[in-house]
C-alpha cells in the first residue's frame, strides 16, 4: 500500500519527500508526544519553606545579654527576617528577663573583597519588635509617681538600627546553595530611648540612647 501511494504522488509530480512516512522509534507509538522532565529546584527553593536558612548568636543590642535565633533570607540575599530569644540574668538587671525579638534587616549591597572568599555588606538597615517576659518589670513601678507617669508599655519595645557585615564563603550545600558565615554589628535605639532623648536633649547625647549588638550569622 505504501508503494502504491508513492507511485501515485510521483505520477502527480509532487515531491515524495514532502509526504514521507517515517516509522516511530522502537518502543513508542505515533501518538506519543515528547515530554520534558520538570526542572529540579536548586538553592533555597529546594528546601521546605519552614526550614530556617540561617542561625544567629548575638550579644547585647537591647535584645538580651546573650541571644540565639534562626532566620529566613529573601530577595536575593538582601532581606533577612529573624526570630530571636535572649536572656538577661538578675545579676545585670533589676529582674531576670527573657526577651523575644522579631527583626527584619535589609542589606542592599554585597561587595566581593578581591579574589578571596571574603565579602562585605557595608550597609544594613532594619527594625525590630521585642517582648520582655518578666513579672518584675511591673513590680518596679512604685507609687511615688502620679498615675499615668509610666505611660509606656512595660513589656513591648520597638527599635531601629544600622550596621554592617563581614562574611566568609563556606562550601556550598548539596543543593547548590552558597553558604556564608558572617560577623555583624548593629547600632540602634528604641522608642522609649528616643522619647527620653527628645524630652531631655540638653542632658542626653546620642550615645546615651544608643545600643550596640555584635553577632554571628551562619547559613544552614
Amino acid at each position: 500500500m505504501r508503494a502504491l501511494l508513492l507511485s501515485l504522488l510521483l505520477a502527480a509530480g509532487l515531491p515524495a519527500a514532502a509526504f514521507a512516512f517515517t516509522d516511530p522509534p522502537l518502543g513508542t507509538t505515533a501518538t506519543d508526544a515528547p515530554t520534558d522532565k520538570p526542572k529540579k529546584e536548586t538553592g533555597l527553593l529546594a528546601q521546605p519553606w519552614y526550614r530556617p536558612h540561617h542561625a544567629i548568636a548575638q550579644i547585647a543590642g537591647g535584645q538580651g545579654m546573650a541571644t540565639v535565633g534562626v532566620g529566613y533570607t529573601a530577595f536575593r540575599n538582601r532581606l533577612d527576617v529573624d526570630l530571636l530569644a535572649g536572656y538577661v540574668p538578675r545579676k545585670y538587671s533589676i529582674t531576670p528577663m527573657g526577651i523575644f525579638t522579631a527583626k527584619i534587616t535589609y542589606s542592599p549591597w554585597t561587595l566581593d573583597l578581591g579574589n578571596s572568599r571574603w565579602q562585605a555588606k557595608p550597609l544594613s538597615v532594619g527594625g525590630l519588635l521585642n517582648y520582655t517576659a518578666s513579672r518584675g518589670l511591673v513590680a518596679t513601678q512604685d507609687n511615688k509617681y502620679p498615675k499615668g507617669y509610666y505611660w509606656w508599655p512595660s513589656h513591648w519595645r520597638m527599635g531601629a538600627f544600622v550596621g554592617g557585615r563581614l562574611g566568609y564563603a563556606l562550601p556550598n550545600k548539596a543543593n547548590g546553595q552558597p553558604r556564608t558565615a558572617s560577623f555583624y554589628y548593629e547600632l540602634g535605639t528604641n522608642d522609649i530611648y528616643l522619647v527620653s532623648w527628645f524630652n531631655n536633649r540638653k542632658a542626653l547625647s546620642a550615645l546615651d540612647i544608643a545600643t550596640l549588638a555584635l553577632g554571628v550569622k551562619v547559613d544552614l
